[in-house]
Formats: C-alpha cells, sequence, structure tokens
C-alpha cells in the first residue's frame, strides 16, 4: 500500500512514528500467508465479512447477536476518520492492522461457536470503552499532545489483536483444544484493556467537552472548518500527569501478571510431580565429564545419522536410535548431546554452520533401573512435561523471547486447566499426560530436541514399548506438519525387547547408530592421562604412557572399566604399587573382576580401621541393591543408630561420621542433591548381588527383620506413650527411619514369602535344626514382637481373606513363625486389595496416629532452618531437608515431604479435594470438590459462561426480601437459615441426605423427598 509523502506527516505531529512503528511491530509478527490479506484490509471489507457471517447465521438458524461488534467498530472507525483529518500519512497502513485481524479473527473462529462468542463477547467490552473521536476532532488540532491518547487507543487494541492472533494464527486442532482455558486465563488482560481504553476516554471527555461537537459522524464534513475551536486550556503537567498514570497502569498490570503467571507455574510444575533426580543425574553426568569436556564429540564427528539429526533441516531421519554395549558411557554420551544442543541454540547464528535454530529447545529423562520413578512410562512422560512446561519463559511486553513467552501465555493456561479438571494431587494418569505433551510437541518453538537414555532399564517391556510407540507417532504426527519439529533421540543396549520394539517401527522410521569399541579409545586415553594427573606419582612419560596403554587395552572401549580401573589404580599408596599393578597380565580382565578388585581394595582399607567398618560397608551396600525404594543418606544413617536388641535408637552415637560417602564405600555410590543415594552404575547391583559379599535374600529378610523390630519400639506401638517422651526421641533420631519402614515394611514381608524361602533350613528336619538357625529366629524374633505388639489391630487369624493365595505360604509350613508369617501376611494381602483411599493409609490405625503424632512435633518443634538435636548435630541430619510430609504413603511426598508447611497443605488440599473451580478468585468454591460431578455442578450454577456452550441470555433480576443469614466463607446471604446451610454443604460437595431406596445422596433435605417421590409413583 502506497505511503502519502513524508512532509505530510508533519502536520500530525511526533506520535506518527509511534504509530507506524508500533503496526510494523504487528506486521513483523505475523505469517507471511496473512500479511498479504492483512496489508489489503478495510473497514468495508470488514463490514461485507460480518454481513455475510449473519446471513449464514440465519440460514442455520443460528444468529449469535453480531451487533455486539458494532460499538467497537464505530469507534475504531472515528479513530481512522481523526487520523485522516488530522494529516497522518500512513493511516492505511496503520488502520489496516485493525481491520486485517479482525477479518481473521471472524473468518477463523466461525467454525466454533463457542471461540466466535468469545471474540464477540471482547469486542463488545472494548467497544464500550471507546468514544466517538470525530466529536473531539477540535480538541486533537487545537491541542496536538493531546494526539498522545489516540496512539495509546491504538496501542491497545493492537494488543488484543495480537494476543488474539497468536491462538488463532495455530493449527485450527490445536487452537481448537487451547481456546477455552486460554480466552479464560485472559480475563485480567481484557479487563486490564478496557480499563485503560476507560481512562483514554475520561482523559479527552475530560479536556475536551468545551470542543465537543455533539453533532460529529463519521459522514460529517472534514474541511479546515472543524479546528476553528480556539486555544485550550491544557498544561504540559497534566498531559504528563496522564501518560504517567498510564504507563503505571501497565507496568502495574505487567508485574501482576508476571507473578500470576509464574505462580500458575508452580502450581503446574507441583501437579505434574516429575521426580527432581533427572536433573540431579544430569549434573552428576556433566560432573564425571567436567575432567575432559572435549571427549565425546566423536558421536556426532564420526557417525552422520546424530550430526544430520542434531543439524540438517529437515533431517534424514527425526528419529534416530543409539545402541552399545553396557558400559560404552552411553549416558555421558547423552547428556553431551543435551549440553551440546542447549549450547548451540543459545548462541546467535553467525552462519558457522551449527543449524540448531534460536529458541530451539531440549529436554532429556534417564532411565535408572530399580527406581519406579525413573523407570516406567508414566514416569518418562512427566518427566518430559516438566521440563517443556518449565522451560516456558514469563514475559511481559516489556521485552523477553517471543516464541517462549507464547508457550507460556498459550500453554501454561491449557496445563492448568487439566489440573483443575482431571482431579488428583498430582498427575496419575499416562493418559493425561500424553495429551499434554502432544500440544507442547506441536508448540515447542521452532524445533524440539528429546532425548531419552537407558531405555533397557525400564521397570519392563511394555514400558519400553509404551514409551517408543508414543514417541515415534508423535515424532509422525509433527512430521507431517513440519519434517523435523520433533526430533527423538532413543539411547540403550541392544536387547532383544529393545530390537523387538524398533522392528515395530518400521526399517524406515529410524536412523541406527551401532557404537563400537574403537569409538572410545581415544576418549579413555585422554581421561586416563588427565586422572593420573590429579594425584602426585612423580610418574615419567613413559610411565604415563604405559598406564596408558594398560587401561585403554584393557578397556576395550568401555569407559565405566576405565572409570573403574583409574579409581582402584589411584586408591595406591605408592608408586611401586601403582607400576605393579598396570604390569603386564596384572590389571583386571573386565568390569565383573575389575568390581571384585575394588571390592577387595575397599574392604582392606576398612579392616585396616576394623572390622566393622567392612561389615557396615556390606550392610549399606546390601541396603543400596535391596531396598524397595532408593534409601535417602539419612535413612541409612537411622538404621544405623537402631540396635534392636536393646530397643533403641541413637543417632548420636550410632551414625556414620564421615564428611563423604566416598571415603567410605569408595566410588560405588552417589549421594545426589536432596539426601538421595545411588549406586555408581546398574552393572554394579548386578555385581554386588551375583558376588560373595551380598546375598540379596538374606538382605530381604534382614530389612523385613528390620522394619518389624522398628516398628515394634515403644515409641510406634505403646497405648501409654506420653508426649514429653515422644519429644526426647526426636532429639535423639527415633523416628529418622519411619517414612520408610511404614510405607515399605509390607513389601519385604511379601518379598521374604515369595522369595527367600532358600534361605531357610529345609523342611522335615528336626526341631533344632530351625532354632539354631539364625534367619528362623531373626524371623521369627520379629514376626512376634509385631503381632504381639499390633495384635488388636491385625486381622484374626481365622478371618482369611478369600482369595488368599495359600501356595506362597505352603513352603513355610514347618518353619516355626508359620501361624505368625500366615496372619501378618492375610493382613497384608487383605489391605492391599481395598480401595486405593484405604491403601493410602497404613493399614494399622495406631502405626497412622504414632507416624501423625510424631510429624506434628516434628514441624512443630524442629522444623526451622538450622534446628538442632544433640550437640551440633541438626535436624536435617536426624530427618532430611523437609520436614513437612504429605500422610498419603502411597504419594512420593510421604518420604520426600516439603520444606514449607504452605507447599504441603496446598498438596494435601489437592488430594482432599482434587477438583478446583477453573476460576481462581471465586469465593463460592475455595476449598474445591471431591468429585468432578461437583465441581461440573458449580461451574454450571455459578459459572454458566466457563461451560462449553454458548453464552446464555441474561435473564431479568426480581425483587427479593431482604437475606438475613450470611454465608461465612463467601458472605453470600439468605432469607433462611436452611437454605443458608443448604448452601454451605455446596462449598465442600458434601451431601448427607441419602435417598431410603438407591442411596442417592443429596445436599438438601428438599431435593431428597422430591427424588423419593419419583420412586413411590414409579412403584404405583
Amino acid at each position: 500500500m502506497s505511503a502519502s509523502p513524508r512532509g505530510a506527516g508533519l502536520h500530525f505531529g511526533p506520535e506518527d512514528r509511534t504509530l507506524v512503528e508500533a503496526a510494523r511491530k504487528f506486521k513483523a509478527a505475523l505469517d507471511p500467508k496473512h500479511a498479504q490479506d492483512f496489508e489489503e484490509s478495510t473497514r468495508a471489507l470488514v463490514c461485507g465479512d460480518l454481513r455475510l457471517l449473519q446471513a449464514q447465521q440465519q440460514e442455520t438458524n443460528a444468529l449469535m447477536n453480531l451487533r455486539r461488534v458494532q460499538m467497537f467498530l464505530d469507534g475504531v472507525t472515528s479513530l481512522q476518520t481523526v487520523l485522516t483529518e488530522l494529516g497522518f500519512p500512513e493511516v492505511g497502513e496503520v488502520m489496516a492492522c485493525i481491520w486485517g485481524p479482525m477479518r481473521f479473527l471472524f473468518k477463523t473462529a466461525n467454525v466454533n461457536e463457542r471461540a466466535l462468542d468469545h471474540i464477540l463477547e471482547v469486542y463488545q467490552r472494548l467497544g464500550l470503552q471507546i468514544l466517538d473521536l470525530t466529536e473531539y476532532r477540535q480538541l486533537f488540532a487545537a491541542c496536538p499532545p493531546t494526539r498522545i491518547a489516540l496512539v495509546y487507543i491504538y496501542q491497545d487494541i493492537l494488543s488484543f489483536h495480537a494476543i488474539a492472533y497468536k491462538l488463532f494464527s495455530l493449527r485450527s486442532s490445536l487452537w481448537a483444544k487451547l481456546q477455552r482455558a486460554t480466552w479464560r486465563d485472559l480475563e485480567n488482560t481484557f479487563d486490564h484493556l478496557a480499563a485503560t481504553l476507560k481512562q483514554h476516554a475520561h482523559f479527552i471527555e475530560q479536556h475536551g467537552s468545551p470542543l465537543r461537537d455533539r453533532h460529529a459522524g463519521a459522514g460529517a464534513r472534514t474541511d479546515s472548518g472543524y479546528f476553528d475551536g480556539g486555544p485550550v486550556d491544557l498544561s504540559a503537567r497534566e498531559i504528563h500527569r496522564y501518560k504517567s498514570e498510564y504507563d503505571q497502569a501497565r507496568h502495574r498490570f505487567g508485574a501482576e501478571e508476571t507473578q500470576r503467571k509464574l505462580n500458575q507455574k508452580e502450581r503446574v510444575l507441583r501437579w505434574v510431580d516429575a521426580p527432581g533426580k533427572t536433573e540431579q543425574l544430569h549434573a552428576s553426568f556433566r560432573q564425571t565429564r567436567a575432567l575432559c569436556p572435549e571427549s565425546g564429540s566423536w558421536i556426532w564427528g564420526h557417525h552422520d545419522e546424530v550430526s544430520n539429526w542434531m543439524t540438517e533441516d529437515p533431517p534424514a531421519y527425526s528419529t534416530v536410535w543409539v545402541h552399545g554395549r553396557k558400559g560404552l558411557g552411553k549416558t555421558t554420551l547423552a547428556s553431551h548431546i543435551v549440553d551440546n544442543l542447549r549450547s548451540r541454540a543459545a548462541k546467535p547464528d553467525d552462519g558457522d554452520g551449527d543449524d540448531v535454530p534460536d529458541g530451539a529447545r531440549v529436554c532429556y529423562f534417564y532411565c535408572q533401573d530399580q527406581d519406579d520413578e525413573l523407570a516406567k512410562y508414566l514416569g518418562i512422560l512427566k518427566g518430559l512435561l516438566h521440563q517443556l512446561v518449565s522451560a516456558a519463559a514469563i514475559v511481559t511486553d516489556e521485552g523477553g523471547d517471543d516464541n517462549n513467552g507464547d508457550a507460556a501465555l498459550l500453554l501454561l493456561p491449557f496445563c492448568e486447566d487439566k489440573v483443575s479438571s482431571t482431579g488428583g494431587s498430582t498427575l496419575q494418569n499416562a493418559e493425561t499426560a500424553q495429551q499434554l505433551l502432544e500440544v507442547l510437541f506441536e508448540h515447542g518453538g521452532p524445533r524440539l530436541y528429546v532425548v531419552v537414555d537407558g531405555l533397557d532399564e525400564c521397570a519392563a517391556a511394555t514400558e519400553v514399548q509404551q514409551t517408543v510407540d508414543f514417541l515415534t507417532k508423535q515424532v509422525a504426527r509433527c512430521d507431517a506438519l513440519a519434517q523435523g519439529r520433533l526430533r527423538v533421540l532413543l539411547v540403550s543396549q541392544s536387547t532383544t525387547e529393545m530390537r523387538k520394539v524398533m522392528a515395530r517401527c518400521g526399517r524406515d522410521a529410524a536412523g541406527v547408530v551401532e557404537l563400537e569399541a574403537d569409538d572410545n579409545k581415544e576418549d579413555i586415553r585422554l581421561f586416563v592421562r588427565r586422572k593420573l594427573r590429579t594425584r602426585y606419582f612423580n610418574l615419567s612419560p613413559d610411565d604415563e604412557q604405559v598406564i596408558e596403554d594398560r587401561v585403554v587395552n584393557q578397556s576395550e572401549g568401555l569407559f565405566l572399566y576405565a572409570h573403574l580401573a583409574m579409581e582402584y589404580l589411584l586408591k595406591q599408596m605408592t608408586k611401586r604399587d601403582l607400576l605393579s599393578k598396570v604390569g603386564r597380565g596384572m590389571l583386571p580382565d573386565g568390569i565383573a573382576k575389575m568390581y571384585d578388585e575394588l571390592l577387595a581394595t575397599i574392604k582392606a582399607r576398612l579392616e585396616e580401621k576394623s572390622p566393622q567398618h567392612w561389615e557396615k560397608a556390606k550392610l549399606l551396600l546390601g541396603w543400596l541393591v535391596c531396598a524397595h525404594r532408593p534409601l535417602k543418606w539419612h535413612e541409612i544413617q537411622a538404621i544405623l543408630a537402631f540396635d534392636p536388641d536393646s530397643q533403641v535408637v541413637d543417632f548420636d552415637m550410632g551414625m556414620i561420621r564421615e564428611d563423604n560417602i566416598d571415603d567410605f564405600l569408595g566410588s560405588l555410590v552417589q549421594v545426589l542433591k536432596g539426601d538421595n543415594i545411588r549406586l555408581l552404575h546398574s552393572t554394579a547391583r548386578e555385581h554386588l548381588v551375583n558376588t560373595r559379599y551380598i546375598r540379596a535374600e538374606s538382605v530381604q529378610c534382614d530389612l523385613a527383620a528390620l522394619c518389624l523390630r522398628y516398628l515394634s519400639l515403644r515409641c510406634f506401638a505403646a497405648p501409654d506413650y506420653p508426649e514429653d517422651e515422644r519429644r526426647t526421641d526426636i532429639v535423639h533420631g527415633y523416628f529418622s527411619f519411619q517414612d520408610y519402614a511404614t510405607a515399605q515394611w509390607w513389601k519385604h514381608v511379601t518379598s521374604v514369602i515369595q522369595h527367600c524361602r532358600s534361605v531357610f533350613p529345609a523342611s522335615g528336619l528336626p526341631p533344632d535344626a530351625y532354632h539354631d538357625d539364625h534367619y528362623t529366629v531373626l524371623l521369627s524374633e520379629s514376626l512376634d514382637a509385631f503381632v504381639s505388639a499390633y495384635d488388636g489391630d491385625l486381622r484374626p487369624l481365622d478371618d482369611v481373606h478369600p482369595d488368599l493365595p495359600a501356595d506362597h505360604l505352603a513352603p513355610f509350613q514347618d518353619l516355626p513363625f508359620h501361624a505368625a508369617l500366615a496372619r501378618l501376611y492375610n493382613h497384608i494381602y487383605t489391605h492391599q486389595n481395598r480401595p486405593l483411599e484405604e491403601r493410602n493409609r497404613l493399614g494399622i490405625p495406631r502405626l497412622d496416629a504414632a507416624v501423625a503424632a510424631s510429624r506434628a512435633l516434628i514441624e512443630l518443634d524442629h522444623a526451622r532452618p538450622g534446628a538442632r538435636t544433640l550437640g551440633a548435630d541438626t535436624m536435617a541430619a536426624y530427618y532430611g531437608p523437609n520436614a513437612f510430609k504429605c500422610p498419603r504413603a502411597l504419594c512420593r511426598f510421604y518420604h520426600d515431604g516439603f520444606a514449607a508447611a504452605r507447599d504441603r497443605d496446598a498438596h494435601r488440599d489437592r488430594h482432599d479435594r482434587p477438583y478446583v473451580c477453573p476460576r481462581r478468585d471465586c469465593s463460592f468454591a475455595p476449598f474445591g470438590f471431591s468429585s468432578g460431578k461437583d465441581q461440573q455442578r458449580h461451574v454450571r450454577t455459578y459459572h454458566p459462561d466457563l461451560g462449553d456452550g454458548p453464552s446464555a441470555f441474561l435473564q431479568m433480576t426480581r425483587r427479593v426480601e431482604q437475606a438475613r443469614f450470611r454465608c461465612n466463607i463467601c458472605s453470600k446471604s439468605f432469607t433462611r437459615n436452611i437454605n443458608l446451610k443448604g448452601h454451605e454443604r455446596s462449598h465442600f460437595g458434601e451431601r448427607p441426605y441419602a435417598c431410603s431406596t438407591c442411596g442417592k445422596a443429596f445436599a438438601r433435605l428438599n431435593d431428597c423427598r422430591r427424588h423419593e417421590k419419583i420412586h413411590k409413583r414409579n412403584a404405583a
């Protein structure tokens, strides 16, 4: 569209550049396929589109009151008229950014009745606040500084159109999913824009009333006679105050909106409830690479499939499977790829061939054997979802990354809508996670990389199958839209199951990279060289070369072997010892023998201190291998502090006083942030189970007996346990192991029954053979103590569950503890087959009460930062960093906990009343609902505009008598007290009145009676 000569713009004033820049900034964000249509749009075309739309609705009997847009249309028409009369040169270009979006929104939303209704409603809301500006043309002519109000009006309108365009320019199936939640989330923005437009109207009316032409209109004459109104008494101070108030309103709203979005993001992340170990593991892998940060680059330098996947557009394959032997260093390579992609995406494009676009995102997941949170399909989905939500940057119009800002604007409301509609304190449904990820993958920026490592370590083959199927289907779906937008890298061993799963994807669906032993050799050599220099042995260059050659050759490309070998060699005391260990034939062959040597070294070093040191080390390793969830360091300390014989827990005397666990267990374990502890590698667990040092079945018996004896302590089982004694026991650490023992004891008992019969003597032996056996005596005493302590809480022996698998107990028939074991197993089996709500309790009422009482005192007396126990010991050392725990035994936060009470309380409320009102400021339902049905009824009653249908016609109000009974929750008043009581019950979804025929419950007695009459009529 041609523009007038620049000289003409001087007639309008300096504000013309602000208008033009606002319009051009808006156009820069347009999709090129829309830009031409927008540029050619006019008021006449908008009116024509509206007439056509109304005719179509009339034909289908679906009229939607299109006249709601009339005031907005008149207001912006008057803006165009005034700009033209004032000599603004680019009026066509500027106004096209209003007419174009209007045409686009009406055409796009016409296929969705609810979306079109929402757009019309906002146009009506904004149009109410836009004056007929032609009535004040003399003000703008006589006082040029007031023209800033025209600029502000234009900017506010453009703000609405920019927001709406971001949503409706998405693919139709995507915006249809997002629109309802997004529009609801934008209510504050629409209110703000209406308020600022009202502010501009007030300024214009206040100062333009003396010059107002009430008979002006769009068709009034436009000659210079309109500009003879004389001077306007308007000081520079008043103009400055108006500008300042507008800027303050914008900045205040921006700050409030940013905080609201941050809170919204935090709520979503809490609900996703992904394990924080993923980021901790990535940090530990990055630390592993710190000695040789350049190592691993060969993965994209030598393998074109990986390089192509990382940088080419489009890539040959959007999915790549990298596989290799166990111990090759695949996980470290995966972490290197993640960091390299992130580094490239953060760099500005300088034409150096690094084709990772600005704004590209990278998310990852590391599967871990024996950790349910990291070895199951839902855990993988939650981990990816957590990272994508976390990456959504919260920005205002003051600046920031547009792509990430759009993601936060559009995706967070969709996620929060799922939070309120699905129920539950945390995400527990894979289908819901899939729905969220589908949207996040499609709207994940210019490119999204997903790296999933260790799929072969998943808990079951079905977990692998589900993960690969979902990710490859998403890649195919996104490739159909834009090839290479979503790229997935799968890293694993080449197990039989993995080959089957990848084969199902199709031969041409994924690129395949097999890692070879030679790939790693130079990296291993560099690692050995630098590792040697971390400890001074005064080695000659020839000595170093010999060590490098020996380790490289013996490792056969396995980086894990090289790591273990260097840990083993650097434990040597003298240079002579070191060189003797690398003599020909002296280094162990293979990872298994290297583990043996490392264990032998640890054993010798600890036995030098005392035999007890090595025995404790074996205990620790056994517990790490056999625990039913990963143990925390303070829980391991609690086991060591507990003396089952004397029935005493004494942290002060029993805890390990090593500052670093590496000094105690060597390099076989790692302590991650948050008190979490893990074995170095999955091969370490496999080796420990298969060596003479640890017998898994025996350790299971030890842990079962330990839990039973621990829970038989007076602090849990005694009916006469005063609060003063409980406070004293807290200080000594008596309750440090309760989170694990109360939630996992039954699993260890079940493991003994199902897997550990071989630990005990064979059947048919004389009684003395059983009475002299260590594990028979241990388990007998532990079972007797537990059954005796909780006799009143356990099911009687003759009250057997009808489905109890008797064959599980048959092998123990001859053992002296059979009766106690059978009773306990029956209690466990019965409890575990109850509904979820009951299984979230511990199944033994006294245990539930004891845990609640001890936690309450810990929170009350010791939750403050730096709280002490005995001497210099801290509560965090005894009980971990988070003192506020969820009361539900099946919840991760039962043992992980929270650092603050408010976070725990919010989490607990989501358990109790998981369905919240979608309008967060709703005063009628501040506590949520116990069922989705109650929530939907509330929305229909109090927020019909949030339903799925179009807006209802407003009803006429009627006069009512004075209401004297006020609700204490929402302040609503009623004329009758009985109505108030029924209303208060509706806040909580309570229905105390049940039908005597069918059992259906109601909140009000009259409703129940009315329902019962239906049964009577039907019976008649």
